[in-house]
């Protein structure tokens, strides 16, 4: 997610939906009563049992949202509080649609919080990744690029007549030797960029040959993903973009780091230490006391449809980073935050027990 703009007089702000995790974010950021702009379809009359759909800029006032994972978007449903007028009437009803690669404007009256900020600045964050290095091979070509947040750099091409039929007898050899020079342009890639994880991709059998050899190889261990593209070529690399595979490599990071959070709050319950709070109340108490470490708040609790209760959770965020507690938001996109919602969907992890 990009922030264009932000005014925190206004309580405005403006927001590139780049990936799925970005429509999620937004679908717990935005709340009933907010003000949405952006550009949609209605259909509109043009004549007696004739009508077409036009393209307009319109704002609601939100009623409610709701986010469609396997759909790839989050639909606003409210009323209409400006638009063309010679197209629509004000005070009528009308959803919003918001896919992958729009742009939105949220205006909340009352004003942003910093808390309320925290979910649209971690997803920016997550948009301005780390490098991920790509890698389109089969027989005889490999194109090699750094994709960063900045965009992607092709780097190198490496050619080599190795065809099995040609050359049957020096076949290995030459697949070994083709292979070497990929992967010491590979290394010096790493050193320079130091990526978060590979993706070696392209047709046949060559990429898995290839990993094979490179897991063997690589100057410093990385996640390698495999993934298939039609050639080696370069168009091979943004086939590899094209697919999406970057951006699941990006959910995969966080879905990992925040399995390992719940899996240390398993793991101090397992150990009955008395280091964990869960529960709204629970956690509430163990903030106030200034002993919270970690703090886990599901981002299902953000979009609360009890405003007072949404607001309380806020205001603990808030008070947790008074304290210096570290603050993690934990998506429900995958398993493990699904099952962090049987705690409650807020945790803490205790610098030190709290007698009762």
């Amino acid at each position: 997610m990009k922030i264009v703009e932000f005014d925190p007089k206004r309580g405005t702000i403006v927001l590139h939906i780049d990936n799925i995790d970005d429509l999620y974010v937004l679908s717990s950021f935005i709340k009933k009563g907010d003000l949405v702009k952006a550009k949609t379809s209605r259909r509109i009359k043009i004549r007696e049992g004739e009508s077409v759909r036009k393209m307009m800029t319109l704002t609601l006032e939100v009623d409610k949202v709701s986010f469609h994972e396997f759909g790839e978007r989050i639909r606003i449903h409210g009323v209409i509080r400006e638009g063309p007028e010679r197209f629509i009437s004000l005070g009528s009803y009308h959803t919003i649609n918001v896919k992958l690669g729009d742009t939105i404007t949220v205006i909340r009256p009352d004003g942003l919080t910093e808390e309320e900020l925290d979910p649209i600045k971690e997803a920016e964050k997550l948009s301005e990744h780390k490098p991920i290095l790509l890698l389109a091979i089969e027989e005889g070509e490999a194109t090699i690029g750094i994709l960063t947040s900045y965009g992607l750099k092709i780097y190198s091409n490496v050619r080599r007549n190795i065809s099995a039929k040609d050359n049957p007898k020096e076949y290995d050899s030459l697949l070994k030797s083709f292979f070497s020079e990929v992967i010491e342009i590979i290394n010096e890639l790493i050193n320079q960029y130091d990526p978060i994880a590979i993706i070696v991709a392209g047709p046949g059998f060559t990429k898995e040959h290839f990993k094979n050899y490179l897991d063997k190889k690589l100057s410093k261990k990385l996640p390698v993903i495999i993934d298939n593209v039609t050639s080696g070529t370069e168009a091979g690399v943004y086939e590899i973009i094209r697919r999406g595979t970057p951006d699941k490599v990006l959910h995969d990071q966080r879905v990992s780091k925040e399995t390992a959070l719940v899996q240390e709050v398993i793991m101090h319950l397992s150990k009955k230490d008395n280091l964990v709070a869960y529960g709204l109340d629970e956690v509430e108490k163990a903030v106030t006391y200034g002993v919270v470490k970690k703090l886990l708040v599901s981002m299902n609790m953000l979009k609360n449809p009890d405003p007072e209760k949404r607001e309380k959770i806020l205001k603990l965020i808030k008070l947790a980073k008074s304290f210096r507690s570290e603050v993690y938001l934990i998506s429900t996109l995958h398993p493990i935050g699904k099952q962090f919602l049987s705690f409650g969907g807020i945790v803490a992890i205790l610098r030190y027990p709290v007698r009762k």
